[in-house]
């Protein structure tokens, strides 16, 4: 509620809110990327990988600017979180074979923010 909150004021460790952040990530009704959503994102995925060339350039973004002090770079971060962002049903063999895409999907995602947020 308090949207003038600031983190670093408070002492937490960046630990404690990244914890924070997956916890009210995974409580949300339907993940972050919607699940009629990733069908897409995964035949947009495949389609690049075959040679399309992508829409957006790739480029570090600011999400990860630290990585360097904090080791946590767009991929390292997209590890982390794409689980909780993308929620897939692990009881199917597509779902656990698409795990490196949905992480390559979420870690595009961190890389272009500012296009996208």
């Amino acid at each position: 509620a308090d949207h003038g909150l600031d983190l670093a004021e408070k002492d937490f460790t960046v630990n404690t809110v990244a914890g924070a952040m997956k916890s009210f990530f995974s409580e949300l009704p339907e993940p972050l990327v919607p699940y009629t959503m990733q069908v897409e994102l995964v035949e947009a995925h495949s389609e690049y990988t075959q040679g399309v060339p992508p829409l957006l350039p790739l480029q570090p973004g600011p999400v990860s600017h630290n990585h360097r002090v904090n080791l946590m770079t767009s991929e390292n971060l997209s590890i982390c979180f794409w689980p909780t962002l993308m929620r897939p049903d692990f009881s199917t063999m597509d779902a656990l074979t698409a795990t490196r895409t949905y992480q390559t999907i979420i870690e595009l995602f961190i890389q272009q923010c500012p296009f996208f947020f």
